[in-house]
């Protein structure tokens, strides 16, 4: 079982162990709203037990563990825990231990540990904390027992600075400690005396506290006397049902201000459930807004047919025109959400209805042909199949995290048969996805042409690593040539699921990696929604800089006291800003019959992840270009984009441009997500046509936005390849259609470097911080 994995992870920690017997309370709170309680007993000679129930939106846990610690150590214990009405019982004794989920069992051996931790359980934690030893670093990893896996993970423990509170009139110390995990840190407070007595965890905005001790984790958004106050008792309107102009009906919450009036509203819609949502509906309903949170057509309880992007503007359009009526309106909606809750937004913004004022998109695609479900040409599989497993029932559950059971499906052929080998069914718009050999071929789906229209104010959030991070690049370049006003931008070192964790595979970005962004959708909402004037002097573009690890606010993106670098592609793997003159080609080949696939591959613990790259020069399947040791630091910063001369012996056939640091050890790690293209696309992505053999040819092509410093010593390099498989399916390169082809041929590559074809990569030099 992948607890760690689970929907909802809310993670807490311990209480100091004490020597009599014991009862502690402890609140979970999320967005200022109570979610839940922990209880945990604890007898003198060393029996607990810890009962934890959660409740958030229509999302319930219960789970509870018992057990006894001998001198400290876990020597036995039983874990039953019921999540979204999924149960599992994990036990251990005598040195067995076993796990009874689904209907399976499986049994491990146990060592009795002093060190252990267990998902809704805030006693656990501690003993994390507890392994810290101050005398040796103020970083360390602690090897920890997680009993929802039965698997043992290090944990990295940061000592941060002490706060003082006042409890009860007496002063007190409170240390503080940071913990990560693989997925998620968060600030563990300890007293001497009373043990851990909060928890922080900022990403997910949740806490879990004991009584008194509530000030050392307060809403961080009142440390702004000019922004909006929790002064609003709240009403909660249930399934609320929204007419579409086809007659119908979408299901909402609506959650307000108990007070008669009119207010500014956020509108969130969403196809994963509109409940978990509207758990932030009452932290904004108390700083008087009206929050709007709704299915989508064919998802949760909205009716309708559910064919993903097909009705999202016309629905907007509507919601936004049902909600402007309302008597609780101001006239007044923003949008805020991530992913397919921020491409809804530019779906509605185009439509133009008169009441949206502004949206945050985070984390949003571009238009499908340019990242999901087709990235430049190139049909995404993992991503899209695993999405699909997403929505292919009304509402998600817990099994979207379990592993495919048949994996090796993913080199089935044709394309079109993967939903029904891996899922066991035909899933029709997956189908009619692949069949979309242009962009114009997605029809009204496709925003970008209808953004000459859109003139409200946007706040673009992405990650460098984010899986749809090309759609924030294409979207912000798109608004930034049309000249819009009242548009910025934050890019952290994050995946899609932003803001959550410091760390990216094995490397650490560091606490400051993590932005407090409550405050700024506050500040953001309270200028364009409630007319206040407090988005003044906020950046136009606040993008992290990895390598140096530290924020950079610049007046754009580019900044414009960034310098546009060209590297070129030069004879025995070079990369120089000197034009190559008469060069011969560089070779190699790609063999979608010969691509290296194992399903255990796809198993792989976050723990466990890297961003180092295992390149054997030997290969044949692909080119590196490297700049050499650099003399001194260079920032590259995007927009990058990367051109190609080329010629191959197939009818067609892909290049992935992949950038990469290469340190003085020879380590190589990636340091933005490749960029692709799919041959075919060379005239342009609305004008397919099949290669000549033989012929040379030019695409240009975008490596996805990245600001990072390659330190003096290191090298850039540039690696050339033709496939990305199971990220992206593979080009049989015989030009036969992506959906149907079946037959496979390998493509010998010629790559150009010279004169009259000079492949190169562009991107920008950000100067350094000044002081």
């Amino acid at each position: 079982m992948r607890t760690l994995r689970a929907m909802i992870l809310i993670v807490s920690v311990l209480a100091a162990l004490l020597a009599q017997a014991e009862k502690i309370e402890f609140t979970y709170t999320a967005l200022g709203a109570k979610i839940g309680t922990s209880t945990l007993e604890r007898q003198a000679e060393g029996t607990f037990r810890s009962v934890t129930e959660i409740k958030v939106a229509n999302v319930e846990v219960r789970s509870e563990l018992q057990g006894r610690l001998v001198e400290g150590t876990l020597t036995e214990f039983t874990l039953d825990q019921t999540v979204q009405g999924t149960r599992a019982v994990i036990s251990a004794k005598d040195g067995k231990a076993k796990i009874v989920a689904g209907g399976q069992e499986r049994e491990v051996s146990y060592a009795p540990t002093r060190v252990f931790f267990s998902n809704y359980h805030p006693f656990t934690t501690g003993t994390v904390a507890d392994a810290f030893n101050p005398s040796v670093a103020s970083s360390q990893k602690v090897d920890t027992f997680v009993i929802d896996a039965l698997t043992a993970i290090p944990i990295e423990v940061v000592a941060k600075l002490s706060q003082r509170i006042e409890v009860g009139g007496k002063p007190l110390v409170a240390k503080v400690h940071n913990l990560k995990f693989p997925t998620v840190a968060f600030d563990v407070f300890t007293v001497e005396g009373e043990g851990v007595v909060a928890w922080d965890i900022p990403t997910q905005r949740t806490t879990i506290v004991r009584l008194g001790f509530e000030k050392l984790v307060e809403d961080p958004t009142l440390k702004y006397p000019e922004l909006s106050k929790p002064e609003f008792a709240v009403k909660i309107e249930s399934n609320v049902r929204v007419p579409m102009r086809d007659g119908v009906e979408l299901a909402a919450e609506v959650i307000r201000p108990a007070q008669e009036g009119d207010y500014p509203v956020i509108l969130v819609r969403t196809p994963y459930g509109r409940k978990p949502s509207a758990i932030e509906g009452e932290w904004w309903a108390r700083r008087g807004y009206a929050f709007v949170s709704q299915d989508v057509r064919g998802r949760g309880e909205s009716a309708g047919e559910w064919t993903p992007f097909v009705h999202e503007r016309d629905d907007g359009f509507d919601t936004i025109g049902w909600i402007e009526k309302q008597p609780w309106c101001s006239g007044r909606v923003g949008m805020i959400g991530g992913s397919y809750v921020g491409w809804v937004q530019w779906w509605a913004a185009v439509e133009r209805p008169a009441a949206l004022k502004c949206i945050v998109p985070q984390v949003s695609p571009p238009d499908p042909f340019f990242n999901f479900p087709i990235d430049h040409g190139v049909p995404m599989l993992l991503g899209a199949i695993w999405w699909l497993r997403v929505v292919e029932k009304p509402s998600p559950d817990s099994s979207i995290f379990t592993p495919f059971s048949k994996p090796e499906a993913l080199l089935s052929l044709p394309l079109a048969s993967i939903d029904d080998e891996l899922l066991g069914k035909n899933i029709p718009f997956f189908d009619d996805w692949l069949s979309k050999e242009s962009s114009q071929a997605f029809g009204r789906v496709n925003f970008h042409p209808d953004l000459p229209k859109v003139d409200i104010p946007a706040l673009h959030i992405s990650g460098w690593w984010d899986g749809d991070g090309i759609g924030t690049r294409l979207n912000w370049m798109a608004m930034n040539r049309l000249k819009k006003r009242n548009q910025h931008l934050i890019y952290g070192p994050w995946t899609h699921a932003f803001n959550t964790t410091t760390s990216i595979g094995d490397v650490d970005y560091g606490p400051e990696a993590i932005l407090e962004l409550q405050s700024v959708y506050l500040r953001w909402f309270d200028h364009w929604l409630k007319e206040r004037d407090v988005w003044k002097g906020q950046p136009t573009a606040r993008v992290f800089v990895t390598g140096a690890n530290e924020w950079r606010e610049l007046a754009g993106w580019p900044d414009p006291s960034s310098e546009l670098t060209t590297l070129y592609f030069r004879s025995v793997g070079g990369l120089s800003t000197i034009k190559p003159g008469s060069e011969e080609p560089d070779r190699f080949t790609y063999d979608p019959a010969k691509i290296a696939f194992e399903p255990k591959d796809l198993e792989i613990n976050p723990a466990d992840a890297t961003t180092v790259l295992n390149i054997k020069r030997t290969d044949d399947d692909f080119l590196l270009y490297s700049t050499g040791p650099l003399k001194e630091p260079m920032i590259v910063a995007g927009p990058i984009e990367v051109e190609l001369h080329f010629a191959t012996s197939a009818r067609d056939t892909d290049f992935f441009a992949t950038l990469i640091d290469k340190d003085p050890d020879g380590i190589r790690r990636l340091i933005a997500v490749p960029g692709k293209i799919r041959a075919r696309y060379h005239r342009g992505f609305d004008r397919p046509e099949l290669l000549t053999p033989g012929r040379t040819y030019k695409v240009t092509f975008p490596i996805w936005d990245t600001a990072h410093e390659v330190e003096a010593g290191h090298s850039l390099e540039v690696l050339i390849s033709s496939q990305s498989f199971p990220s992206f399916a593979r080009n049989l390169n015989t030009g036969e259609p992506a959906a149907t082809g079946t037959r496979m041929v390998a493509a010998h590559q010629t790559l150009y470097h010279d004169r009259n074809r000079p492949s190169a990569i562009r991107f920008y030099g950000l100067p350094p911080k000044t002081p």
